[in-house]
């Protein structure tokens, strides 16, 4: 058995763990698409149906795997979450057929949603929530190089067979687990006594009950996962539908006959390269004033309305070039969203429960995804992609209304122990 001297420094964990994602996430999502659009030739619901099958696993699994990392152990729960993604990566990948690919995203589904909330909520316990939220931007900002470093990778490898990336990826993310197995501490972490957790349904529900009596005495709370569901809805049918809307209304540039897969390539380099601007950008001018209610939730509002003008702005476009500023600006746009609203949510709960809301809102997400993609799936079959773009697009605009609401909701106060045993 390892010492505890083998364990290494929590926030290089925590960059080993979401550098290591990123790098192999990227190298599954640079190719995903296009292998499901070309040799498995799945049509625009069968991809929103695969979206579904990822949200829906997510959907299902957040609150309960939330709890899980609450009440036995953060660390125990992204390790466990490595593994099912793995596994759930490569069945996605090893055949090129739509039975396969459905499955390997429901198993990556509930792997996803071990490691969302955990890891976050491990590292606000192990550091403290003013060093966690500078941590969560300085990890935006290093998985963008990494996410740009696995563009390349992926695409070489594609070029020799379009589902090898993706069968690699899968693997690395099984040895990543069993690497933070041996190497990431958990001292923050106080996991409830036995006598008071009891048999593990109970221990379970209790901390559920908490996270509700939260939720009930918190309405910033309610609004912010509101806010998520149709943001998850945009997100869908964006994520899901670019690259066919590149194949059937973009006309690839013809310098030196380069391959539809290196142009996605160029498009997500540029994505990514953005994207770096943008985090520092929110880390050079937003990172002091993070704690603040106020701040944060008119930075999100407008990160929001850009969002939704540079996914309309995809929809409508005809050129390629347009077409790649305003997929890159969405993208670059929802990194900065990520480190944010993680600080939004930790101003408003306390450490015992953080994993679990965490992982309602990215609940909320998946229900906005879950529930949207069928629906925008139909419009792109019935009528065109560029209308269910359009359609997604405008999903956000409900979330804007909701922001006026969370204007007058702080600024909030985390919450104290006391206010949920009281009841």
């Amino acid at each position: 058995m390892l010492s505890r001297t083998a364990k290494i420094d929590p926030a290089i964990a925590y960059y080993v763990l979401k550098c290591g994602h990123a790098f192999f996430f990227t190298m599954v999502t640079s190719v995903a698409l296009i292998f499901q659009t070309s040799e498995a030739g799945l049509n625009p619901i069968q991809l929103l149906l695969v979206g579904t099958a990822l949200q829906g696993a997510m959907l299902i699994g957040e609150t309960p795997t939330g709890v899980v990392a609450d009440t036995y152990g953060r660390r125990q729960s992204v390790l466990i979450g490595l593994l099912l993604v793995g596994f759930g990566v490569i069945i996605s990948g090893a055949q090129a057929s739509f039975a396969p690919i459905f499955a390997g995203h429901v198993v990556w589904g509930l792997g996803s949603t071990f490691i969302s909330g955990a890891g976050e909520a491990w590292i606000a316990d192990e550091v403290g929530i003013e060093r966690a939220n500078r941590v969560y931007l300085r990890t935006a900002q290093l998985t963008q190089v990494f996410w740009i470093a696995a563009i390349p990778v992926s695409i070489g490898i594609a070029t020799y067979d379009l589902n090898l990336p993706i069968l690699i990826a899968g693997a690395s993310f099984i040895a990543l687990g069993f690497f933070l197995l041996l190497t990431m501490p958990e001292d923050g972490f106080r996991r409830t006594p036995h006598a008071q957790v009891g048999q593990t349904m109970h221990g379970l529900a209790r901390t559920l009950s908490e996270s509700r009596n939260i939720l009930r005495g918190r309405p910033l709370l309610i609004t912010i996962l509101a806010i998520m569901a149709f943001y998850g809805m945009a997100g869908q049918g964006f994520q899901r539908l670019w690259v066919a809307h590149f194949y059937e209304n973009e006309t690839f540039p013809s310098l030196w006959h380069l391959e539809p897969v290196i142009w996605f390539g160029v498009v997500r380099m540029a994505a990514a390269v953005l994207s770096i601007f943008a985090i520092e950008f929110v880390r050079r001018w937003r990172v002091d004033s993070m704690g603040t209610h106020a701040t944060v939730s008119r930075t999100l509002f407008w990160i929001n309305s850009l969002q939704m003008l540079s996914i309309l702005g995809l929809a409508v476009s005809g050129d390629f070039i347009l077409a790649a500023a305003c997929f890159s600006l969405a993208i670059a746009l929802s990194t900065a969203y990520d480190p944010l609203h993680l600080a939004w949510i930790n101003q408003n709960v306390e450490s015992r429960v953080r994993a679990t809301v965490i992982s309602m809102s990215s609940q909320m997400e998946a229900f906005g995804q879950t529930a949207g993609g069928p629906v925008i799936g139909v419009v792109a079959s019935v009528l065109s992609i560029r209308s269910a773009l359009t359609v997604a697009g405008l999903a956000i605009f409900p979330a804007l209304l909701f922001y006026f609401r969370a204007f007058g909701q702080g600024p909030q106060a985390p919450l104290e122990p006391r206010e949920t045993t009281e009841r």
